[in-house]
């Protein structure tokens, strides 16, 4: 039951995480991909501040047992929402996806190659190359409107 719960968790986060990046893209278009950032990390402050003593009541954090290093998320995620906001509206909100998660796939096998988790690294990297080219194929612009193309060169 634990396990089918975190896959439809997993599924859902997909879902909040291109919906947000979404709204967010909308909102740099208003005002700035670095304003959508930091209202979308204000907002998300506050409504953690609110949720905080119902999601972690009795929980004690030992600020100095922990490295500085391990907060740089809250920078990568700043960065992330920044850089959404500022792509989205240019080249839309499927292709950032899918490059997001081209991303996602690569460095997340590296770090899986670093910590010995994979067990056929050149399968593993043919497989990743895969998915990149893949990608790059599916983003090139397509000749399908050729013959409308010679029709107005013709007509002109």
């Amino acid at each position: 039951m634990a396990t089918s719960l975190m896959v439809m968790l997993a599924f859902f986060n997909g879902l909040m995480i291109v919906t947000t990046r979404v709204v967010n893209a909308r909102l740099g278009l208003h005002i700035s991909s670095a304003g959508s950032s930091f209202w979308n990390h204000f907002i998300g402050f506050f409504s953690l501040v609110i949720l905080s003593p119902i999601l972690f009541s009795g929980m004690v954090i030992e600020m100095k047992s922990i490295p500085v290093y391990l907060f740089l998320g809250g920078l990568i995620g700043a960065l992330y929402v920044t850089i959404n906001s500022l792509v989205i509206p240019r080249i839309g909100a499927s292709k950032t996806t899918v490059l997001v998660i081209a991303g996602q796939i690569v460095i997340g096998t590296i770090i899986d190659i670093f910590n010995g988790s994979v067990s056929n690294v050149g399968m593993t990297i043919i497989g990743i190359s895969l998915v990149v080219v893949g990608m790059w194929i599916g983003n090139q612009k397509k000749e399908t409107d050729l013959p409308l193309q010679i029709l107005n060169k013709v007509s002109k």
